[in-house]
């Protein structure tokens, strides 16, 4: 899917310019107060098709302070202006304020290479996005694949890039990568053939015996970001379903048979496997060291948390977000409002998602609601209580340890982080457990 930045200070105008972005163009909308704001996102995600925003904020000269930034930095984010900007309205469409959402719509599908099917307005696109990722694990696929490019301030042309009947391996395809490309396009007729039968792919291999460990954690990885991308734009169905039980059983293989974890660390930066696979995976590979520990460990309580693990994050679109641990953190991050409340809802919301999964029991949701200390699953607990559950909380101190060890600003030494968790949890069960994770690291 697409994304959109807005810019629009109108709570209802917002609201409904994002429902109609999202239903009839097929983008997903992120919301930004300012030029710095848009800026500093451009930065971190250069690959976001669109901008839409008012002229100006209060006295900032948002549209050309956002113009320039991209044509300095040479982006193929495209820019629409609401009211009238004179220093580019030459160069850049500017809809006269007030707009329409239709209007809006119109210009915001022509900016993203959409076109228009139908009487009622209603939007398809041509060719859909998919992140080279999908192709890490496949060695060709089943229809032609394209690549867009940009021919004019708000005129793109997709070229065939891959035949269906090439063959090609990862190396090729990090060599798009090299050259800054984000995305490939697949024919909208065909999207639902090519992510059958990339899950399909990656089912089978993650099935394998015969996968070394580095392998395993790679594809595990990949299968991760595709469950998360596919959950966040349509929820659970069959297809996620299916690849998220294959992806948490080659997890927990792998957890099992772990290398030393600076060994671990060091593979997983250097292969870029994404932050939020990396707090996965390293969350379960903690719990699994606390519970190899515990007296009444069975195996299904690692099998638990490490689907806990793979879904606890799974409502949540950013690293910034997924790095809160607390309260104040979230209180003193540069989120917006609504990623401010996705962060703090994010265990609810995470449990009202697994109502879709057929394999996600009580036992399950307990956990999970009780990820972050808190029985309603809103917010983070300062000091968690006796009366959670005991896999919430050995997922709490292994939440906890694994973020500081993540956090480049944090000691990076195992040693030293024990203390400060033991801090952080005085209650004696907590203790006993962060006790437990020591032994591993004397």
């Amino acid at each position: 899917m697409s994304q959109t930045i807005l810019i629009e200070s109108n709570e209802d105008l917002r609201k409904i310019f994002s429902l109609n972005l999202n239903t009839f163009v097929g983008t997903d909308v992120i919301h930004r107060k300012n030029a710095d704001d848009t800026i500093e996102l451009l930065r971190i995600l250069p690959q976001v098709g669109l901008v839409i925003t008012q002229a100006k904020v209060g006295s900032e000269d948002t549209a050309v302070k956002i113009y320039n930034f991209i044509k300095s930095e040479n982006l193929a984010t495209a820019l629409l202006i609401i009211g009238e900007s004179k220093t580019i309205s030459g160069e850049i469409v500017c809809l006269k304020a007030p707009v329409s959402w239709e209007m809006l719509i119109k210009e915001a599908a022509q900016h993203l290479g959409v076109n228009l099917q139908d009487s009622m307005g209603k939007v398809r696109p041509d060719f859909l996005p998919v992140g080279v990722h999908y192709f890490y694990d496949i060695s060709k696929t089943p229809c032609d694949i394209y690549i867009r490019i940009k021919k004019g301030p708000n005129e793109f042309q997709f070229v065939k890039r891959i035949h269906s009947k090439d063959v090609f391996d990862k190396n090729d395809i990090q060599k798009y990568e090299d050259q800054g490309l984000k995305e490939f396009y697949v024919p909208k007729d065909y999207i639902q053939y090519f992510t059958t039968f990339v899950t399909n792919t990656l089912i089978q291999k993650l099935e394998r015996e015969d996968l070394t460990m580095e392998d395993r954690i790679l594809t595990t990885a990949n299968a991760h970001e595709i469950v998360r991308e596919s959950i966040q734009a349509i929820g659970f169905d069959d297809v996620s379903v299916e690849l998220s039980d294959a992806s948490i059983n080659s997890m927990v293989k792998s957890v099992k048979n772990s290398p030393q974890v600076a060994q671990l660390l060091k593979f997983l930066f250097s292969n870029k496997v994404s932050h939020a696979y990396q707090h996965c995976h390293l969350l379960a590979l903690m719990c699994h060291y606390i519970l190899s520990k515990q007296s009444w460990y069975k195996p299904e309580h690692l099998e638990t948390l490490s689907f806990v693990a793979f879904f606890s994050d799974v409502t949540l679109k950013s690293n910034l977000q997924m790095q809160i641990s607390s309260m104040r953190e979230l209180t003193e991050s540069n989120l917006t409002d609504e990623e401010k409340r996705q962060v703090l809802n994010h265990a609810k919301d995470a449990v009202a998602l697994m109502a879709n999964h057929p394999d996600a029991n009580d036992y399950i949701k307990t956990v999970l609601i009780q990820s972050h200390g808190k029985t309603d699953g809103v917010g983070f607990e300062e000091n968690p209580g006796e009366d959670l559950h005991p896999l919430s909380k050995v997922f709490i101190v292994a939440d906890a340890f694994v973020k500081i060890l993540l956090n480049p600003t944090m000691p990076s030494s195992k040693k030293d982080i024990l203390p400060i968790i033991l801090t952080r949890f005085p209650n004696p069960s907590y203790q006993k457990i962060i006790k437990a994770l020591e032994q591993k690291f004397q």
